[in-house]
């Protein structure tokens, strides 16, 4: 594949106003929320919901798998945080899905804007590229479970 085909994350150009510059997730939009609902146990269940989907252009998806097994966990104690979950389809091993779990959006938007966030990413593996194009971000509303 031609570097022509391929993204690098490690781009230093700057992000456009009101993106992220995360090479994962796009620029989010203001929403509100209701007021989470209380758990069995007491804790607020999950409202707001954020998938992000990549994929991985070289032979990097070994380490990128590695390198969410081994995450730094800066986002489990975050106000509102619930739950992250990584998936990659069987079929397309190449692809990574993130999934994190929030009590409302507004809790989400400020991890996301966060030096926190940004120091996650520290263990993204060096030289890793990205599909042009193929980064996706949704918000969900949490329903059930």
């Amino acid at each position: 594949m031609s570097n022509a085909q391929t993204t690098s994350i490690l781009k230093t150009e700057t992000p456009a106003a009101g993106a992220s510059g995360c090479p994962f997730h796009q620029a989010i939009q203001p929403g509100t929320s209701a007021a989470p609902p209380e758990g069995a146990a007491g804790k607020a269940a999950s409202t707001f919901v954020a998938l992000s989907r990549f994929v991985i252009a070289n032979d990097k998806t070994a380490e990128v798998k590695e390198a969410f097994r081994h995450r730094p966990h800066r986002v489990d104690d975050q106000p509102g945080f619930v739950r992250m979950e990584v998936f990659s389809p069987l079929d397309k091993p190449e692809e990574i899905w993130l999934v994190t779990y929030w009590s409302d959006a507004g809790s989400f938007q400020l991890w996301h804007h966060s030096h926190l966030y940004h120091e996650s990413h520290h263990g993204i593996p060096q030289g890793l590229k990205l599909v042009p194009g193929a980064q996706e971000i949704r918000h969900f509303e949490h329903i059930c479970s």
